[in-house]
């Protein structure tokens, strides 16, 4: 048995040669199979018909395939296409920061003058009050009077010039009282309309100071933060209330509530907001064109190049000698890529004329715009500057009394 190779290591057709020439049963040696070392018989001799069986795999193509898995042009178009998904979300972010603090800060302005602006109603209010009071003294006075001449006897119980005078004098006073009412009234309403807009105000700055927060938050974020994680599903969430439009409405309209002393004044500077906002919206469009233009030009750049190469390559084999200037695929395809790169320069550049007639456009606007808010500025100029720093020093006949002239 020393001399036979071991049963472990024949191939099938020999092993089942071998079990041909011998009824033997062979059941025992297949149990023992697998308990046999997995080692090659010298006294067999056709080893490498054993290795000639086995099937070794592709080295090159199993590479190209992990290569082609690893790393593809489209794999590059992506990363480029959401880098710049991210930079332009980044950018949003920020102009919406930008957004926020600036409205922010109208708001707090609007609320220290709304503050002061109180502050002087009611300083406005007890001045009021006592002269209302004040008024009560002299027309106890007069009315004394006028009774007391009520006692003149015969020929001298006659409506007279001072008997007159004082009717006038009642009637005077009479009107004084209701007018400085009739104001007393209107300060306190509008007493009560600040204390609702300074509630609105503080409300929505305290909104603003939130949103801040968080906007700033997110706009700091980026690849290798740690905050960052998947939440399946959230771009279907939607539960927005407002647009930029109505946002900032409502902020204006919040500072418009807080001027209504100022009427006047806040439709001005309403207009002014708006010509300002829309202005902005005109620079912002402005940039993002000049950017396009950018863009479109070095797009147009970027294809002179593969032109040069094309029209070079054609003009080189315009040299071939005879029969050779044959018109083989190279020259089809050559011709074909011109073509191409033509259309494509002539499609950018007309995307490009387009754009800069639109950049010219809103220059335009942009002018007409400055020249508007222009004359806003001057108008408020005129109206809160120079009108009603006047009004508010113009000398009183009385040192306690104050011009309760409402604007």
């Amino acid at each position: 048995m020393s001399g036979m190779p071991a049963l472990s290591h024949l191939p099938p057709a020999a092993l089942n040669k071998t079990v041909a020439m011998k009824t033997v049963d062979t059941r025992p040696f297949e149990q023992s199979l697998s308990l046999v070392p997995p080692t090659l018989s010298r006294s067999y001799p056709t080893e490498s018909r054993v290795l000639d069986s086995i099937r070794f795999p592709n080295i090159f193509t199993s590479a190209t395939a992990t290569m082609k898995t690893r790393y593809t042009p489209a794999d590059c178009f992506t990363y480029d296409r959401t880098n710049i998904a991210q930079r332009e979300s980044s950018q949003r972010l920020g102009e919406r920061v930008s957004d926020i603090t600036f409205w922010r800060s109208e708001l707090m302005q609007e609320l220290d003058r709304m503050l002061a602006e109180t502050n002087r109603l009611n300083d406005s209010r007890r001045m009021l009050e006592h002269s209302l009071k004040d008024t009560e003294n002299p027309l106890h006075v007069t009315k004394e009077c006028l009774y007391f001449r009520e006692n003149r006897q015969g020929i001298d119980l006659v409506r007279d010039h001072p008997e007159e005078s004082l009717l006038r004098e009642v009637d005077m006073i009479k009107d004084c009282q209701a007018r400085m009412k009739n104001l007393l009234d209107r300060v306190n309403l509008q007493l009560t309309r600040n204390r609702a807009a300074r509630q609105d105000l503080e409300h929505d700055t305290m909104n603003k100071n939130h949103a801040l927060v968080i906007d700033s938050t997110q706009h700091s974020l980026y690849n290798h933060s740690p905050a960052i994680t998947y939440y399946p599903g959230i771009e279907r969430v939607d539960n927005t209330v407002s647009v930029p439009e109505t946002w900032a409405e409502h902020t204006n309209r919040n500072i418009q509530q807080s001027q209504t002393l100022t009427h006047r004044l806040g439709e001005s500077n309403d207009t002014r907001n708006k010509l300002l906002g829309h202005r902005d919206k005109v620079q912002r469009e402005m940039n993002d064109l000049e950017r396009h233009i950018d863009l479109l030009k070095k797009a147009i750049l970027d294809k002179s190049a593969p032109l040069k190469v094309a029209h070079t390559r054609l003009e080189g084999r315009t040299h071939r000698p005879e029969m050779e200037l044959c018109r083989d695929p190279p020259q089809h395809r050559m011709v074909r890529e011109v073509q191409e790169l033509s259309e494509s320069v002539e499609s950018l550049r007309i995307k490009l004329s387009e754009a800069e007639s639109s950049l010219h456009r809103l220059a335009q606007t942009r002018a007409r715009l400055d020249h508007d808010i222009g004359v806003k500025t001057n108008s408020l100029y005129i109206d809160r500057d120079k009108c009603l720093s006047i009004r508010k020093s113009f000398p009183l006949s009385q040192p306690h009394l104050v011009d309760f002239t409402l604007y």
